[in-house]
């Protein structure tokens, strides 16, 4: 059996039967492949997917660099001799197997987060399976959305790239923000910061995030590397969004720099988010 992984999460990752595969003829036969896996539910008509990449050249131009697209990506997926091809194909429509043997990072990240990031419950209520089930999530999240592939001459693409982008950012973001919450609840400090730490990679502008870790920093009793990090938070909104800290920020701030911060923060201040 042919068996295909895809990571789309951060940079674009293509492993064929485990073996990878690094490179691509050009930037489009990738950029078609991630666009038909990532929307396998239905057929796409072949004039719409020419349009989405090749849209600055005419239609019939733009339709035969779709057909020899095509026909490398199953070429090089060895998957016109597969038992259960991937691609799916008539004469008017093009579709990514939806059963196919192959794997997503993009479909285990959202299943994962649908199961266990919407239970009504709050973060310190979360059990076991949940938190299991989001760090799994959070761990697959390598980056942004294709990151590394642009395409400017193709405007549709770039829109629809940017869209899943964002709302795979804010699954991600939710999720470290439950985790956090969860662990610091728990008292596992070291846990909390390792997930902040991590959402803050991704979101450096996140002025609660910095928050929180601050937070959970002065819990640990480690004052001068909280006051630190407020410092580095303050000159970050200074220099990347011309602001300044917030008004709970500076509150936490003033309460860990005071003689009583232990008492303030581990019982006060552990309510500000």
């Amino acid at each position: 059996m042919t068996h295909l992984r895809l990571g789309l999460l951060g940079p674009m990752q293509v492993t064929l039967n485990q073996q990878p595969i690094v490179t691509f003829p050009y930037e489009k036969v990738r950029a078609l492949l991630a666009y038909l896996a990532t929307e396998p539910n239905y057929p796409h008509h072949r004039e719409r997917l020419a349009a989405l990449l090749w849209a600055e050249q005419g239609e019939s131009k733009a339709r035969s660099n779709l057909r020899k697209a095509l026909s490398t990506l199953r070429h090089m997926l060895e998957d016109r001799a597969a038992p259960s091809p991937l691609f799916l194909t008539t004469r008017n429509t093009i579709q990514f197997n939806p059963v196919g043997d192959y794997s997503l990072d993009v479909t285990i990240f959202t299943q994962l987060i649908d199961r266990y990031l919407n239970h009504s419950q709050p973060a310190s209520e979360l059990c076991p399976p949940s938190v299991f089930g989001l760090e799994r999530a959070v761990a697959l999240y390598r980056g942004p959305f294709l990151e590394q592939i642009h395409l400017p001459s193709s405007e549709a693409f770039e829109t629809w790239m940017l869209l899943k982008h964002q709302r795979l950012h804010e699954l991600v973001s939710n999720a470290y923000i439950k985790l956090v919450a969860y662990y610091e609840h728990q008292q596992n400090y070291q846990k909390a910061q390792q997930h902040v730490q991590r959402q803050l990679q991704f979101e450096p502008w996140n002025e609660a995030a910095h928050r929180c870790l601050i937070r959970i920093l002065a819990q640990q009793g480690r004052r001068t590397e909280a006051l630190q990090q407020y410092d580095r938070c303050c000159k970050l909104l200074k220099q990347e969004l011309a602001t300044e800290p917030e008004p709970a920020t500076i509150g936490l701030w003033e309460a860990i720099r005071s003689d009583e911060y232990r008492t303030k923060v581990c019982q006060s201040l552990s309510k500000v988010t």
